[in-house]
């Protein structure tokens, strides 16, 4: 028996129930194709249509095999989703239908479980990837051999592959003589994970620990199970009539437990905003325009529709003196005063603008729909949404965010952007507007 074939005999799969096997035509997906023939089988591609010729030509290759085999075949076609791609980038964009594709082929042929080839190298890369990210113990202990399919409990994910080495795959595949093709775009440097496959990992292979690999992996399977431990501490907590009181609680189980309500409830679980309800109990949380979520001193959290007209929307105003204006508002302390002096150099937390042009007043506020901003730079104004998004800032920390509006009422500051450009300073400026600022630390 293989060692491809030793992988999957490992699994809980049915024996006599269809599984769908995941193949997009790369070496990994194509051996685990061949490997899985005799059994009762759906092959599922899903052409994402960004190659163009090269992505037909896969959807070809896939089509072409699972009609030699005589086994059954369905395929899916993404016509891109702009307004998904400008939410959240076109890689998990383009993850998230492929998911939702598999998750409906396999209800539709009556499959239970997926199955998909990622191996080891994946995993490593996964490791880093999220680090970038900061994610936590969970996320860094990468994939597991079996689980819930995401977002689809009544579904199960399978990856056989992922004890062997991409270097072992493709050994096996030239062996048995199976055809696979090559994807061009993980050669392309503009997605972080092809970086890190060729440029960050050959890097700390070369010129750090030729075993990086190795290492990663252990410290993910070290990562995973105490991860593991955390969340069984969580779920018992939850469960129990009478837990040990939530502000007693270790800060780790304290972040399960509510990361395991948060998921309950359908809410991503980031981190800023399992950090906001861990550390403050009885305050509410925008998750949206319409809902909030609040953390009881129990640890219990509680989700409540607003209507959007009665959302009080909380502003404060200045009226710009060669004194401190100072106040703490939203999620920062904020200060400034006007003068005809000179400016000195502006760093973190410290701005410059020409103070005539912001005029005699400043408003306070934060996001609205609609809302629009040009930061210094930028050809022309652009929906403040928008870039947000595109500076990756989570949906709760935009509303969270403070926006310094001008007399005219125009945003000529934001909060963790650049400023802007219609107060920014020029050679005629003769009056300085010195704007300081810093974040609130929790309490």
């Amino acid at each position: 028996m293989s060692v491809v074939a030793q992988c999957i005999e490992g699994l809980p799969l049915p024996k006599n129930e269809p599984v769908l096997v995941a193949v997009s035509g790369g070496a990994d997906s194509m051996v685990l194709l061949q490997t899985l023939r005799d059994r009762n089988i759906v092959v599922a591609h899903f052409n994402h249509q960004l190659r163009g010729e090269a992505s037909d030509a896969d959807e070809q290759l896939v089509k072409h095999t699972a009609n030699e085999l005589g086994v059954k075949f369905v395929m899916g076609r993404w016509n891109s989703d702009e307004d998904a791609i400008r939410q959240h980038g076109l890689e998990k964009a383009a993850r998230e239908a492929r998911l939702a594709f598999l998750a409906n082929a396999a209800r539709q042929h009556q499959c239970h479980w997926v199955i998909m080839g990622h191996h080891a190298d994946d995993q490593v890369e996964t490791f880093f990837w999220r680090l970038l990210r900061g994610a936590g113990g969970t996320g860094l202990g990468g994939m597991v051999t079996a689980a819930s399919f995401p977002g689809h409990s009544d579904l199960q994910i399978a990856r056989p592959l992922l004890e062997l080495r991409k270097a072992e795959i493709l050994s096996y595949a030239k062996a048995e003589g199976i055809l696979f093709r090559e994807d061009e775009s993980n050669a392309n440097p503009a997605h972080l994970r092809n970086r890190i496959r060729n440029r960050l990992l050959p890097l700390l292979r070369d010129e750090f620990h030729p075993e990086t690999d190795s290492a990663v992996l252990q410290s993910m399977g070290l990562l995973s199970a105490d991860a593991d431990c955390v969340k069984a501490l969580a779920t018992k907590w939850l469960a129990a009539e009478a837990p040990q009181p939530f502000n007693q609680l270790h800060p780790a189980l304290q972040r399960q437990v509510i990361w395991h309500q948060l998921i309950a409830h359908g809410v991503e679980p980031g981190h800023q905003l399992i950090e906001h309800l861990r550390q403050r109990s009885d305050h509410s949380n925008s998750l949206s325009p319409t809902q909030t979520v609040r953390r009881a001193a129990n640890g219990q959290l509680h989700l409540s529709k607003l209507i959007r007209d009665e959302r009080p929307v909380e502003s404060t105003e200045w009226k710009l003196q060669s004194g401190w204006n100072e106040s703490a508002f939203g999620g920062a302390t904020l200060r400034c005063r006007a003068g005809a002096r000179e400016r000195a150099e502006a760093g973190p937390g410290v701005e410059f603008f020409d103070a005539d042009r912001v005029g005699e007043r400043v408003v306070l506020r934060h996001w609205r729909a609609g809302d629009r901003f040009q930061p210094i730079g930028l050809g022309q104004s652009a929906k403040l949404q928008d870039l947000f998004t595109n500076a990756k800032v989570p949906a709760l920390e935009k509303r969270a965010r403070v926006i310094a509006c001008a007399a005219s009422g125009e945003i000529f500051w934001v909060q963790g952007l650049r400023i802007g450009e219609m107060a920014k300073i020029r050679p005629e400026t003769s009056r300085f507007l010195e704007w300081r600022w810093m974040p609130v630390k929790l309490a």
